[in-house]
């Protein structure tokens, strides 16, 4: 069974973009558009890896990595940030299972944090 991650991000094309590349790969693949529908899923996704963008509307990349980070279930789930603000003002979000990917990326980059976070498909 392929491992599943899941995109969350406010712009369809990015999503999509994603969800092609990671499924090219071998890596099953779920895209949703806001952190609230994300919470709202979790348990019936049951991702294996989260990219999560940090600008959403509502609740925003950050307040849905504390509402994760503060789930006993949730906790060590590995996190992949994407995020266009500069590298500096979001490393400090970075802990264990959690990595920053700067926007724009390529698939290599995105491919490289998934594989290393999760191993391959």
């Amino acid at each position: 069974m392929a491992k599943h991650i899941l995109v969350v991000d406010d712009e369809a094309y990015l999503r999509d973009v994603q969800v092609l590349v990671l499924s090219a790969a071998g890596y099953a693949a779920t895209a949703l558009e806001t952190a609230t529908e994300a919470l709202h899923r979790l348990g019936e996704i049951r991702p294996d890896l989260i990219i999560l963008d940090l600008s959403l509307p509502g609740i925003d990349g950050r307040d849905f990595l504390k509402r994760l980070r503060a789930s006993a279930l949730w906790r060590h789930l590995p996190v992949i940030l994407s995020s266009g603000f500069p590298m500096e003002e979001i490393t400090s979000l970075t802990e264990a299972d959690t990595e920053v990917l700067g926007k724009p990326f390529s698939d290599t980059a995105l491919l490289a944090r998934v594989r290393r976070l999760i191993g391959d498909a």
